[in-house]
């Protein structure tokens, strides 16, 4: 399911490494040879590849982390307290039925951490309204997933944060969410019913294209609306 979520990130790589043209006429001494030529559209090339690369991460990898991590960890969860906040790093437990706390060690739960849930067998999963971001993947493959809340508190879904989700039928994004990553739903072929509080969140290729039976629920008149109607699947709140 990663490799589908990411697939579309390679095609920008693609592009990068296109053909180069033919030249034509007899060259003279100030003109590159064929092979200086292929060089430094290979080196372009190349440099192009890179840039894209940091950028966006154009594999199925995990996300790598930039600074020392201190995990902690109990019966339940693994976590790190970064900045006063709780992430959730993996999930432990043995529940279907999960319920994550609002405070860890005293200190807030805000963010469910990229792939913390992923391919767990929950069914249930009850987010508290501390929480502010849902990171890369983090429940992508829960496919028994049938019920879960997203917090008003809530800010930010990341790439592929619910892809594979194939039981989870409706979900209501609250009017705080300022933005859904790539690929957030892709996969999640039992999705009926995408209810969208706010009027000017923009979409982003979230992988609902490729679901027929989804409809999408939205303030009439909103921007939101506009792009849910020209992809023929609006229906108003």
């Amino acid at each position: 399911m990663k490799k589908f979520v990411y697939a579309s990130l390679f095609l920008a790589l693609a592009a990068a490494f296109c053909g180069c043209g033919k030249s034509t006429g007899k060259a003279d001494d100030n003109t590159p040879t064929a092979a200086v030529q292929e060089t430094e559209t290979a080196d372009e090339a190349e440099t192009a590849a890179d840039a894209e690369t940091v950028a966006e991460p154009a594999t199925d990898e995990e996300l790598t982390t930039v600074r020392e991590r201190n995990i902690v960890s109990n019966d339940t969860y693994e976590y790190e307290v970064y900045e006063g906040s709780v992430i959730i790093t993996r999930y432990k437990g043995s529940d279907t039925e999960v319920t994550i706390p609002d405070a860890i060690d005293g200190s807030p739960v805000s963010e469910i951490g990229f792939f913390a849930f992923e391919a767990m067998g929950v069914t249930s999963v009850t987010l508290p309204e501390s929480v502010k971001v849902i990171g890369e993947g983090a429940f992508i493959d829960c496919t028994a997933l049938v019920d879960i809340n997203l917090p008003s508190g809530l800010v930010t879904i990341e790439r592929g944060a619910f892809a594979g989700c194939s039981a989870l039928a409706e979900l209501t994004v609250p009017a705080g969410v300022k933005e859904i990553k790539r690929g957030a739903f892709a996969g999640c072929t039992g999705m009926t019913s995408l209810n969208i509080l706010g009027k000017e969140l923009s979409y982003d290729e979230w992988g609902i294209e490729d679901l027929p039976d989804l409809k999408i629920n939205a303030p009439e008149g909103s921007a939101t609306a506009g792009w849910a109607g020209a992809m023929g699947k609006l229906s108003f709140n």
